[in-house]
């Protein structure tokens, strides 16, 4: 074989230092570029879309290695998964999607808490509404998730009594023969209008509806392969974290005061006008007007 190289003409020295230039150039410029890469690091992504309010488990959490970057000490290293687990999601994670501290309420987010759901929605906080309340009405706890719309109706029968001081009204009242003064018609037609709005009347609060962040209160997922079962008597309050504007919080204090009853209805979507308010006067004229069509007595 060699001879048969050699009658070729090709010089094996040559060729052997070729190759050997060759290997020694492909061995440093491999060199060369893994010195030139960024270091990598371990970080924690989510194996499935992950919802504002989901709990994460550890089937939820996957290592991915990464570029070391300026963003290195957002992310969560893999080896804190043990912090993670059991954690609620306080923003939307995607498949795949790097987890940052953030975006989590969790032991590995200490520090972070809800805020990051707020920094998202500057003007908004979070209000707890007790679904316990004894003048609400609302669907079970269980019918909520996180992501819902939802509106708060408030029901005022009457109004708060107002402390007076009894007025002294003398024995004898002269009359010095000058006219007494009655209102003009107009004036007492805007007086029962105004009075026609005072309780009782009901009115929605959200008209275009506030988003329920997290539900807090369920019973724990129990495994159903588990064969040890025993009864839990301890019984939390249930609440919806609702994400309302800054100026709705006093609102929604007083209307869990003073409402009557305050609905929490479920909505497919919100209304883009506010609603004036439904009294009971409109509730009277409205079956007036019904009873004219039924009867024919609007024609």
């Amino acid at each position: 074989m060699l001879k048969r190289i050699a009658s070729t003409g090709v010089n094996l020295v040559v060729l052997g230092v070729s190759a050997g230039i060759f290997l020694a150039a492909f061995i440093a410029l491999n060199a060369l570029g893994a010195a030139q890469k960024p270091p990598t690091i371990s970080i924690l992504s989510a194996t499935r879309d992950l919802n504002i309010g989901d709990v994460i488990t550890a089937s939820d959490l996957a290592v991915k290695t990464v570029f070391q970057d300026d963003n290195a000490s957002l992310y969560i290293p893999g080896e804190e998964v043990t912090g993670v687990a059991g954690g609620v999601v306080a923003q939307p994670i995607f498949d795949g999607q790097p987890i940052f501290r953030s975006a989590i309420v969790a032991q590995a987010a200490e520090g972070t808490r809800l805020s990051a759901v707020l920094a998202k929605y500057p003007g908004y906080s979070l209000f707890p509404l007790p679904l316990d309340a004894m003048n609400l009405v609302a669907p079970d706890a269980q019918a909520f998730l996180p992501g819902d719309l939802v509106d708060v109706t408030v029901v005022i029968s009457s109004r708060p009594q107002q402390m007076t001081t009894p007025t002294v009204m003398p024995d004898v009242i002269f009359n010095s023969g000058q006219p007494t003064s009655t209102p003009a018609p107009q004036e007492v037609t805007q007086t029962e209008a105004l009075g026609r709005a005072l309780p009782p009347l009901a009115k929605d609060l959200f008209p275009m509806g506030v988003r329920v962040i997290s539900v807090q209160g369920l019973p724990p997922k129990v495994d159903s392969s588990n064969t040890n079962s025993s009864f839990n008597t301890t019984t939390t309050a249930h609440m919806l974290m609702l994400l309302v504007p800054n100026a709705s919080r006093e609102v929604l204090s007083l209307a869990l005061q003073q409402g009557d009853k305050v609905v929490v209805s479920m909505l497919a979507r919100g209304d883009e006008t506010p609603t004036a308010g439904f009294t009971y006067w409109d509730f009277e004229d409205l079956f007036k007007q019904d009873r004219k069509d039924v009867l024919g007595g609007g024609q």
